[in-house]
């Protein structure tokens, strides 16, 4: 009997330096698989204020797109948004800080956005139109035509999600 008396007190320790260790890795299971779903959950929201920003970019470059299919137009002399590129070219739509005071705001309302889209346009150099008038057998008539910037800016959740967007447009 006393021989298995002292076995069994031997034994004790050990079973609870084992469940510790157990312990102890399962703590760091747990801790890593948190930090794993935290990065994935900010990368999601970066990707959601990314897609808010691009689409509110965009909605602003067809708005001003549409702008220019207008019959007459505004001069384009660096005030309302409308810069010209020999009197009054556009600022460097990157750096600029004056999209909330000089840039055209859109006409709907993009919901979730930190803040709404803005769009300026640079008329630039006009450029010959090469076209044929009736059949291709006629002479080739040449027409100017105008050339115009669109630059859009549109911003996600908030407001370190920034995409400019700019296309360029023949009248």
């Amino acid at each position: 009997m006393r021989s298995q008396e002292i076995s069994v007190t031997k034994q004790k320790g050990v079973v609870l330096i084992t469940g510790l260790v157990f312990l102890v890795m399962m703590t760091i299971l747990g801790v890593t698989a948190m930090q794993n779903t935290v990065l994935e959950e900010r990368m999601a929201g970066n990707l959601r204020d990314e897609n808010l920003a691009f689409q509110a970019a965009e909605a602003a470059l067809r708005e001003g797109e549409r702008f220019l299919e207008q019959i007459t137009l505004p001069a384009f002399n660096g005030s309302d948004g409308l810069y010209h590129h020999a009197s009054a070219p556009a600022p460097d739509p990157i750096t600029w800080t004056g999209w909330a005071a000089s840039g055209k705001t859109i006409s709907t309302s993009i919901t979730g956005a930190a803040s709404q889209p803005r769009y300026i346009i640079e008329q630039l150099v006009s450029v010959p139109f090469q076209g044929t008038k009736g059949s291709a057998q006629q002479s080739p008539v040449t027409n100017m035509s105008n050339m115009y910037r669109v630059i859009a800016r549109g911003v996600g959740g908030t407001d370190s999600a920034v995409v400019v967007l700019q296309s360029i447009y023949r009248r």
